[in-house]
């Protein structure tokens, strides 16, 4: 997705921290080339704060800040909801 649509929309990972170190997480993005902004949240204070119960969990926000979509799986035809976001 992020290939796709990555000069239109902004992509922000947010790896849990749960028995992860910040080493393995920074190992883990550039073994899978992932360029786009990665996040370690120790504490787990962004998770908390969007109500995560299991990863991974996807949450499409839009401009204005309203929470769009967030669930642990991403519906089959989430390209057409980005579509609609960005028209």
């Amino acid at each position: 997705m992020h290939k796709q649509l990555g000069d239109r929309v902004e992509f922000i990972g947010v790896n849990v921290a749960i028995n992860e170190r910040p080493e393995a997480v920074r190992d883990y993005v550039g073994t899978n080339n992932l360029n786009f902004t990665n996040i370690y949240d120790k504490g787990a204070k962004i998770t908390k704060s969007f109500g995560v119960m299991g990863t991974p969990t996807h949450i499409v926000i839009d401009r204005q800040g309203i929470i769009r979509y967030a669930g642990v799986d991403a519906p089959d035809d989430f390209e057409e909801h980005m579509k609609e976001l960005l028209d």
